[in-house]
């Protein structure tokens, strides 16, 4: 302290040195003058005087030396400060200039990075999946506008257009307990269930984007503008991973590349991208907003209160819209007020039990207001509580702290509690995964996924301070930490999930970035300058050699919309004319080299995720050719007729036909996948219509939990078994059934039988598509399923059946039409079946190998099949034969003539579908069936298969059941 003072003080230094000097010479007098003094001590007080004065001798000339030093840097300081100085007027204005730059520079970053997510996202646009003109036209409306992807989005298509021109969500209004309730009366139908009271955020979004854009184009549609829902928002998504890593290392390059690793995400980037207009976007941008706002409330909380609870009012606003975006809205919830929680108490204690403690004195930064703290604590949990509380219902709170028991319950059985299969099991999304395919899904690659680790947990060290002190700031390690580790768990859970570990992730990434800047402008020692600088510079070196040729791409993935895409090039070219200037502005080679080796560390870790990128194409589900038999479903059947069909393309049947659907995505985890399952499944017809008929007339009435059966057997199992024993026999056999050998009372098995054998019915109408061949594995699995099985038996365990696709051809040759169908071709030969068919008689299947150069038989034997089915347009009739009896697999045969050629479809059936009425029905257009009839068909460019590949059938039940 009293270095630093005489360094200030220069003339004071030179007072005390004189002091010092008299006072030794005063001394030396008074020892002369004092002879009555001993001489060994006036000797020592002469030495000891003696050597004080040299010491302060060397150092008055040390301090004389440094404060010469220091005076001649001064004056070159001040001679610096005077001819650089400008006029005070100018200096005001040089200051109003800079800060109009600095914010123009976070314009154009937040600009770049939102166009910049908006280009990747329109990709889809341009349906470059092919380049097939007539193929595209198939995907596509009659202005060329591509349909949504995947299947959800039909489902909020569907509220949507009953919303906006009916003003509810339901496709009806019902009276329910005296009240008038909007009904959905196409899902689970029959008998339908009560539509949301609250509108989705999605449903707004979209007619926001429709009342935009349609005065402009009368074309536009509501689907037109759901395309464009995701895109749009997507501008959203990296602006709070920017600022949020601006704040935590005060680096614009790591805010950067925080939100270009976000938007570029490969779990982010399908879910979110044009035409997928459904929930994943408001998975992602509600909690983002909220971090960041909570984050700022943080920061000003010692500083400034009203922008600190500003900032905690914004939060507690997103998060009390955060139930109508998204269903597991709860998760940010739990993630904030734990991180508030846990910050709150831990400061506490340090502050108030470890002050003294030295490092936390020297390191742990606890620049807390708790009072504020508890203001802003306050506005997020208990005010937002208070609001959900009104808005929602008491029930909703309640809901909301059981969710997270709830959801994961489901998640970690395979049977529900009920006794009924899950479906979720089978469910892509919904399979666990492993840890490269979190890692692979998340950022895209493991170096990315590491360094997202760390920046997390380095995101407790703060080196925002101008001092180049570092402390280590809980409030940012606390959040991070705390949500990277919950999203983790739940991305070991569920495909889905990863999506929201990317943002933890993400931020992550940029925070390692900025922090890694941090350390190149505070430190100069050799271990930076010669192994981090130039292991950065080659990075940077390498990344623009390897990925140049895609660069044109990255800034240019589409010009679908043209002021976004021009829009992007303007403002990458003047972010580039910036830097440059910015690096050339800096006269100190040392601070440009270091400006030169962070933007190679950004361009480093941008590049490679943006070149994964582009380009990126997506396939629509919906087509033009299964929407004209869709239509007709629509138009030309009676106004109560009912869908049946696998669960997976249910949301597009209900918004195309309007009717009632048996079950879809929102509704597949129900018995209905098993009845549904068995129907298909079976090989009985009158089984099949027995479980058609009731439950496209009855629903769930003859064995949901407070039906007859469920009450008199208190079991799934037996409840089963008994519908299946009574489903394909007549009524008064049935009723034997039910009273003889199951005791029923004759009122209770009359109730049953209304169940089951309705006199009023619904008209009952299937459908197949070609990809329900390649799922046959699921839809199966549930057809066959063994109640008797333990719950967890595992679905590889249970039974199943399948279908191998084949293509082939045939000839007529001596009066016999000889089929031909490939199964494996190498070098040197190829496999193939051979069937030859005369006088509708089978004659043989054999199996046989050719040598390709000479053509001759190289073996020859029965095919293994048990059984072959030959069905040859236009006969109706089947030609089949039991080839092996011990054989596992099947052979199911169409041929079709088109012109002087035959078109041969082949299939290897498990032995178990053979004769099932999916068998039947796809492949052979319902030929062998009495009750179910092949009344509309179209194309399929979806999956490869038979065509027409979308096919409908009539279900006729019938009379004789009434008997």
């Amino acid at each position: 302290m009293d270095s630093k003072e005489n360094n200030k003080n220069p003339s004071k230094n030179d007072s005390n040195n004189g002091n010092v000097v008299d006072n030794a010479n005063n001394k030396n007098k008074n020892n002369d003058k004092n002879s009555n003094i001993n001489n060994n001590n006036n000797t020592t007080n002469i030495n000891r005087d003696k050597n004080n004065k040299d010491n302060n001798n060397k150092k008055d000339e040390l301090k004389s030396e440094k404060n010469n030093n220091k005076n001649t840097k001064e004056v070159k300081k001040d001679k610096k400060e005077k001819k650089e100085k400008p006029k005070p007027k100018e200096s005001k204005l040089e200051q109003n200039k800079q800060k109009i730059i600095k914010y123009c520079k976070i314009l154009l970053i937040i600009l770049f990075i939102g166009l910049m997510s908006f280009q990747l996202r329109a990709q889809p646009a341009d349906m470059k999946f092919t380049d097939n003109p007539q193929l595209k036209k198939m995907f596509a409306d009659e202005h060329g506008r591509m349909y949504l992807v995947a299947i959800d989005p039909y489902y909020y298509l569907r509220l949507t257009e009953n919303y906006f021109y009916h003003g509810y969500l339901g496709e009806t209004i019902k009276i329910i307990n005296g009240k008038k309730v909007p009904y959905d009366t196409c899902q689970y139908a029959p008998p339908g269930h009560p539509a949301p009271t609250q509108v989705p955020m999605i449903t707004y979004a979209t007619i926001g984007i429709y009342e935009l854009w349609h005065p402009m184009d009368s074309t536009v549609t509501l689907m037109n503008a759901a395309f464009w829902v995701p895109a749009v928002l997507g501008i959203l998504l990296g602006i709070p991973v920017f600022f949020i890593v601006r704040r935590i290392t005060k680096s614009d390059i790591g805010g950067i590349v925080g939100s270009i690793i976000l938007i570029s995400s490969p779990a982010l980037l399908y879910k979110t991208s044009a035409g997928f207009a459904d929930t994943p976007i408001f998975e992602t941008l509600p909690i983002l907003f909220i971090v960041w706002f909570l984050l700022e409330a943080l920061h000003y909380s010692s500083k400034n209160i009203k922008i600190a609870g500003l900032c905690a009012f914004l939060a507690m606003a997103v998060l009390v819209l955060a139930p109508r975006m998204w269903s597991g809205w709860w998760y940010g919830y739990y993630i904030v007020g734990g991180a508030l929680i846990l910050y709150g108490l831990i400061t506490y204690v340090l502050k108030n039990y470890y002050k003294d403690n030295k490092f936390v004195k020297k390191w742990i930064l606890i620049d807390v207001n708790f009072k504020n703290l508890l203001i802003i604590s306050s506005i997020i949990l208990i005010i937002t509580t208070i609001l959900l509380a009104i808005l929602y219902g008491i029930n909703f709170i309640i809901n909301t702290l059981l969710a997270p028991f709830g959801y994961q319950s489901v998640l970690s059985t395979t049977e529900l509690s009920s006794g009924w299969p899950n479906v979720f099991t089978t469910v892509a999304e919904l399979t666990k995964p492993s840890l490269n395919d979190i890692i692979n899904n998340s950022l895209g690659s493991a170096y990315l996924f590491v360094m997202g680790i760390l920046g997390a947990i380095l995101s407790i060290v703060s080196m925002r301070y101008s001092d180049k002190s570092i402390k280590i700031d809980l409030k940012y390690g606390i959040l991070f930490i705390l949500w990277i580790g919950a999203t983790l768990y739940a991305s070991t859970k569920g495909v889905r999930f990863i999506g929201l570990l990317v943002p933890p992730l993400s931020i992550g990434v940029g925070i390692f970035t900025g922090q890694i800047i941090n350390l190149i402008k505070r430190r100069d020692d050799d271990l930076i300058k010669w192994a981090l600088y130039p292991v950065i510079v080659l990075m940077g070196l390498y990344t623009l050699y390897k990925y140049y040729p895609k660069i044109p791409e990255i800034l240019l993935p589409t010009t679908y919309v043209p002021i976004a895409a021009y829009g992007l090039l303007i403002v990458i070219a003047l972010l580039v004319i910036y830097k440059i200037k910015d690096i050339i502005s800096v006269k100190d080679e040392n601070t440009k080299y270091k400006k030169i080796v962070a933007l190679l560390l950004g361009i480093s870790l941008i590049i490679p995720p943006l070149s994964a990128a582009v380009p990126f194409v997506t396939v629509p589900t919906l087509n033009n050719g299964w929407l004209e038999s869709l239509h007709w479903l629509k138009y030309d059947t009676p106004k109560n007729a009912v869908i049946t069909c696998w669960w997976d393309n249910g949301h597009i049947y209900t918004w195309a036909t309007r009717k009632m659907v048996t079950f879809d995505g929102g509704s597949q985890n129900s018995p209905r996948a098993y009845w549904v399952g068995r129907a298909f499944a079976t090989s009985n017809e009158n089984l099949s219509i027995g479980i058609l008929r009731m439950l496209a007339t009855s629903g769930d009435e003859a064995f949901n939990e407070s039906s007859v059966l469920m009450k008199k057997t208190k079991s799934v199992k037996e409840t089963v078994k008994i519908l299946n024993e009574i489903l394909p026999v007549n009524r008064s056999t049935a009723y034997s059934i039910l009273t003889k050998k199951y005791n029923l009372t004759d009122a209770e098995a009359k109730e049953v039988l209304n169940a089951t054998h309705p006199v009023n019915t619904n008209p009952d109408y299937l459908i197949t598509y070609n990809r329900m061949t390649s799922i046959a594995t699921v839809w199966s699995m549930f057809g066959f399923w063994n109640f008797s099985l333990p719950p967890n038996t595992p679905n590889s365990k249970r039974e199943m059946g399948y279908y191998f696709k084949l293509r082939g051809d045939a000839i007529n040759y001596n009066g016999s039409l000889v089929i031909r169908l490939p199964l494996k071709e190498t070098n040197k030969y190829v496999a193939m079946d051979i069937i030859e068919i005369k006088n509708n008689t089978i004659l043989y299947c054999n199996e046989i190998a050719i040598d390709k150069q000479t053509n001759k038989i190289l073996q020859q034997k029965v095919a293994p099949y048990h059984k072959v089915i030959v069905k040859i347009d236009p006969n109706n009739n089947l030609i089949e034969r039991v080839i092996n009896p011990n054989g596992d697999n099947s052979l199911i045969v169409r041929v079709k003539r088109e012109g002087p050629y035959y078109v041969v479809y082949g299939w290897v059936s498990s032995r178990n579908l053979e004769d099932s009425i999916y068998t039947h029905l796809h492949f052979l257009d319902g030929a062998g069936l009495k009750h179910i009839k092949y009344v509309k068909g179209s194309l399929d460019p979806t999956n490869p298969g038979i065509e027409p590949g979308f096919k409908v059938y009539k279900v006729d039940y019938g009379k004789e059941y009434l008997k």
